[in-house]
C-alpha cells in the first residue's frame, strides 16, 4: 500500500503546485526504523529550470529551535547548567530592563521571558540580544508565553560562550555529526549557496498575497544564529525526526536521555489542543497527538511533524510561500497511516480534503464580528511604514473608530495580521490588548502634521508615500 500512498501524494501535490504557489518541494517520511519516502518536486531556481534533487538544501528556519534545546538539554545533562538558572549567570551582559535577572534558560527556552519576539533588525544576533536593555518587558517571566527568537539567539550565544566556539561549529559537533546528518550545514553562508534552492516571495510586500500571485527570488541573507539558521534536506531532517520518535537516541547512540525529551515535550499550554514546550511544540489533530516544529525563512517555509503513538514522522521543505507545509505534513501522516492500516491512501486523502472543505464552509458562514470602518488617514501616525528588513518590510496604521490599529499584510513572529494599538504615553503604544504583551510602537519626528518615523519594538520604520 506505500505505493499507492506515494501515488496518491505526488497527485495532490501536483494539484498544489498547479498554481505556481510551491516552486519547489521536498518531504520524507520516516518510522522509527528508517526512511519509508523521500520525493521531490518542482524547481530549485525556476528561472533555469534547476529541478529539486535530493541533495537539494532548503533553510529550515525555526525547526532549528529544536536543536539548540537538544543541546541545552546535553548541557544540562552534563551539569553545566541548570534550567532555572538565571541566563546572567551564562551570558553576563544580558539585561532586561526590571527582570533580566530573573529570566532563566527555561523561560527563554518555552518562550515565557517575557521579552519582545524580534524583528531582525541586524544581520547579527549580539547586538538584537544587547538591545534588549532599552525594551520594556511585558511582564515577569514565566507570565505566559510569548513567542521569541531573540531568546534563542541568546541560548546560542550562551551555548557559543560555555562551548568556547561559534553556535554553528557547536551544533554540527553536538547534534549533526552525531545523528550522521551529514548532508546538513549548520548556518545560512555563501559558501553553501549554490547548494540551496532559491527562496521566492510574493512580488509585492505592500498588500496581502492570495496562491497564484506573482512570486520573485527572495533576497539573499547569510545567517548562523540559534534561532533557525540551518540547511537541510527532507532526508537528513527526517534522521533528526527518527531521533524524537525513538526517545533521544540515534543510529549512532543516545544524543539526549529519556528523561530530557521528556521534559522538552512536556508543554505549557496555549490553548486547548496546542501547547509549547522546550523548543518544541505538541498538537492534537484528527485524534492524533502530534510533536514538532514549523519554521520560516526569507523565501522558505518548512514543517516537521511526528506522530509518536503510530511511530511516524513527516518532514516538508518548501521554497515558496504556497499552501503551507504544516498542514500538508498532517495530511500526509494521515494517508500513510491509512497505507499502513491496510486501507485505502487515496480515498483517505479525498476524505482529508472533504473535511477541509466542510470545516472551511463552516468558516465562510460563521458570522464575523463587527469591525468599525477604517477612516481616511486623520491622525498623525496613520499612514504605511517601511524598512530595509526582508522579514518585515511594511506595515500601515490605520483608524477604525477612535483606535489605530498595526496592520501587517504578513505579520512577524510575536504579531498577529491586525492588532490595536493601546496607548501609554506620548506617540508611544503597546501593540494589542494584552496588558502583558510586550510588543511596543512609537513615533517620532513629525513633519507637515505627520510622524516620519516609527520604531517597532525597538527598530526604524519610515512613513513612505502616503502623506
Amino acid at each position: 500500500m506505500l505505493d499507492d500512498a506515494i501515488a496518491a501524494i505526488d497527485a495532490h501535490i501536483a494539484d498544489l503546485r498547479a498554481n505556481g504557489s510551491i516552486p519547489g518541494l521536498s518531504l520524507a517520511v520516516t518510522d522509527r526504523d528508517g526512511l519509508l519516502i523521500d520525493r521531490q518536486y518542482g524547481f530549485a531556481e525556476v528561472a533555469s529550470g534547476r529541478p529539486v534533487a535530493a541533495d537539494t538544501l532548503f533553510e529550515i528556519g525555526s525547526i532549528g529551535k529544536t536543536p539548540c534545546a537538544v543541546i541545552v538539554m546535553q548541557l544540562v545533562e552534563e551539569g553545566r547548567i541548570g534550567l532555572d538558572d538565571p541566563i546572567v549567570r551564562h551570558l553576563p551582559w544580558f539585561e532586561v530592563p526590571g527582570t533580566g535577572a530573573r529570566i532563566t534558560i527555561r523561560h527563554l527556552l518555552n518562550h515565557t521571558g517575557g521579552i519582545t519576539a524580534g524583528i531582525d533588525g541586524t544581520p547579527e544576533p549580539k547586538f538584537q540580544v544587547w538591545r534588549l536593555r532599552d525594551l520594556i518587558p511585558g511582564g515577569e517571566p514565566g507570565q505566559r508565553f510569548h513567542y521569541s527568537n531573540i531568546g534563542y539567539k541568546a541560548l546560542g550565544l550562551m551555548i557559543a560562550r560555555l562551548e568556547g566556539a561559534p553556535y554553528p561549529e557547536v551544533l554540527r559537533r553536538r547534534v549533526l555529526d552525531p545523528l550522521g546528518m551529514g548532508a546538513s550545514e549548520p548556518a545560512i553562508t555563501n559558501d553553501i549557496r549554490a547548494r540551496i534552492a532559491v527562496g521566492y516571495e510574493p512580488a509585492r510586500d505592500d498588500r496581502s498575497w492570495d496562491e497564484g500571485d506573482l512570486l520573485l527570488p527572495a533576497v539573499w541573507l547569510e545567517t548562523d544564529t540559534a534561532d533557525g539558521a540551518i540547511a537541510s534536506t527532507a532526508a537528513d531532517m527526517a534522521i533528526f525526526a527518527r531521533m524524537l520518535l525513538n526517545d533521544g537516541a540515534g543510529s549512532n547512540g543516545r544524543l539526549i536521555s529519556t528523561d530530557s525529551l521528556a521534559q522538552m515535550l512536556a508543554p505549557m499550554p496555549l490553548d486547548d489542543d496546542h501547547g509549547y514546550g522546550l523548543g518544541i511544540y505538541s498538537r492534537d489533530f484528527d485524534g492524533r497527538h502530534l510533536i514538532g516544529h514549523t519554521g520560516g525563512m526569507v523565501g522558505f517555509i518548512a514543517g516537521l511533524w511526528c506522530d509518536p503513538a503510530a511511530g511516524l514522522a513527516v518532514v516538508v521543505l518548501q521554497n515558496g510561500p504556497g499552501h503551507g507545509p504544516n498542514i500538508l505534513a498532517r495530511r500526509l501522516l494521515r494517508v500513510v497511516r491509512a497505507a499502513q492500516a491496510g486501507s485505502d491512501p487515496a480515498a483517505e486523502l479525498a476524505a482529508a480534503l472533504a473535511e477541509l472543505a466542510a470545516a472551511d464552509a463552516d468558516e465562510d458562514e460563521a458570522p464575523e464580528a463587527a469591525k468599525a470602518a477604517e477612516h481616511p488617514a486623520h491622525s498623525p501616525i496613520t499612514g504605511t511604514y517601511r524598512s530595509h528588513d526582508p522579514w518585515t518590510p511594511t506595515f500601515r496604521v490605520v483608524m477604525r473608530g477612535d483606535v489605530p490599529w498595526l496592520c501587517f499584510w504578513s505579520a512577524p513572529d510575536g504579531f498577529d495580521d491586525e492588532q490595536p494599538l493601546v496607548a501609554i504615553g506620548d506617540d508611544s503604544y503597546r501593540i494589542g490588548d494584552d496588558p502583558f504583551g510586550p510588543e511596543r510602537l512609537a513615533f517620532d519626528t513629525v513633519i507637515d502634521g505627520h510622524t516620519v518615523r516609527a520604531w517597532l519594538s525597538g527598530w526604524d520604520y519610515y512613513r513612505t508615500g502616503d502623506a
